[in-house]
């Protein structure tokens, strides 16, 4: 680990909100319990990814979403956070990612938060996937495959933060 950094893992937080309880069906035959959240909060630092995908999958799993919703938000937390990871920050300091998600009849949203350097996914041209990959600039695949999966994407910067909302069908 790096000089100055702490060597306690703390697990990321895990913040159940309910609201009223329902039980709504699916054309799946899944349910999801409306009203239920989770929110992590995932340290910079790629050993933190694993706990809060845990925790995310066991949510997922609660609110009984389908393997396709459940792949993609497991997918856009491991993307996301490493992209924050790589890119976000200039210094060696600990800052935090925030994954809210929630669930309601039909959708499950991911609203990620992060005080890196501004950075709008959307404005990325899409790569170029015909060109042979060893000449394919390195990055901006898992991006595209998020933005490809995703029912509905929006980005803001916002208080100084990124502000990315993910939705995906939960059937």
């Amino acid at each position: 680990m790096l000089s100055g950094r702490r060597t306690s893992k703390p697990p990321p937080v895990r913040d159940f909100k309910q609201s009223a309880l329902i039980i709504a069906g699916s054309s799946g035959g899944a349910r999801l319990v409306v009203g239920q959240s989770l929110t992590l909060n995932i340290r910079n630092s790629r050993d933190a990814i694993a706990p809060a995908s845990t925790a995310a999958e066991a949510w997922l799993t609660e609110q009984q979403a389908s393997a396709e919703a459940s792949y993609f938000i497991l997918l856009a937390i491991e993307e996301l956070v490493i992209n924050c990871i790589d890119y976000a920050y200039d210094d060696a300091g600990e800052h935090i990612v925030r994954i809210e998600l929630s669930a309601d009849e039909h959708t499950l949203t991911m609203i990620v938060i992060d005080d890196g350097h501004p950075f709008d996914p959307l404005a990325v041209p899409s790569p170029s996937l015909h060109t042979e990959l060893d000449q394919r600039p390195v990055g901006g695949l898992g991006i595209y495959l998020l933005r490809q999966l995703a029912d509905h994407v929006a980005y803001e910067r916002r208080d100084q933060t990124n502000r990315l909302t993910l939705t995906k069908n939960a059937r």
